[in-house]
């Protein structure tokens, strides 16, 4: 197989049966189940940013009432201060909400989109993981300098994607090398088995927990003030070995294979 569509099939995970189905203006049955799972594994980090703003602001009148921040002042303060952290919570979930809108539709995306054309560089902006890249006159952005370097500048490709605010590349190849797609037919395999669903289903758990975490340290370390420092300063310790932890279970979990 040529070189540079191995390179690609070995980014961007697809095989010469997802390919088939592109050029015929299809989703294979294991790129349904990716966006399947990219819906859910989408929708489960919404519904923790969620639980996290509303959590973060019973949190804010919890201690706010527990240390009496609000004593001496006057009723209309508190309103007002009560009245604008509420107002700034719900616009940012408004806004966040309203945002996210775009990449949730983007994973229920079946219509294909076809790019061909020579290759060649648009903006790059790496700390917003941005690597823009141009096949023909079609504007593609990538995610990883990875995905971006599997293309070669000057080469002609034809790219299968969904539109999105992240573009979906669903197979790629050079152009003229369309025969290899038939003559290199994989067995067919699992869905279940597929890397990037069994990716999705391993970092579920991860958020769930990290949710937990992120109430369950601050209102333990609040109920550990009222004890000794000796015992307090044990508290601390387990925390911090929680946190060691956790940080080391998402790790080896995000990179089982």
């Amino acid at each position: 197989m040529n070189p540079k569509n191995q390179t690609l099939r070995d980014i961007f995970h697809f095989s010469s049966r997802d390919l088939l189905a592109n050029r015929a203006g299809k989703l294979s049955e294991r790129k349904k189940a990716r966006q399947s799972a990219a819906g859910t594994s989408l929708k489960i980090g919404i519904a923790f940013f969620v639980v996290v703003m509303l959590g973060s602001l019973g949190l804010f009148f919890f201690f706010s009432s527990a240390t009496g921040a609000n004593e001496g002042a006057s009723d209309f303060d508190t309103m007002v201060g009560t009245g604008a952290v509420i107002g700034v919570t719900v616009l940012i979930l408004i806004i966040s909400l309203f945002s996210s809108q775009k990449h949730l539709a983007a994973t229920k995306e079946k219509q294909i989109q076809k790019a061909e054309g020579e290759m060649s560089l648009g903006k790059i902006r790496e700390d917003a993981a941005n690597f823009e890249i141009k096949i023909g006159r079609t504007k593609i952005r990538l995610i990883t300098l990875d995905q971006l370097e599997a293309f070669q500048v000057g080469e002609r490709y034809r790219v299968h994607f969904l539109p999105g605010p992240i573009p979906t590349i669903l197979s790629s190849e050079v152009l003229g090398t369309e025969a290899e797609a038939d003559q290199y037919i994989e067995p067919a395999d699992s869905i279940e088995d597929d890397e990037v669903i069994q990716q999705h289903k391993r970092a579920r758990p991860i958020v769930v927990v990290l949710a937990v975490l992120t109430f369950a340290f601050p209102l333990t370390m609040f109920a550990a003030s009222v004890l000794p420092e000796s015992l307090r300063c044990v508290v601390w310790l387990v925390l911090l070995g929680v946190g060691f932890a956790f940080v080391t279970w998402a790790l080896r979990r995000t990179g089982e294979k």
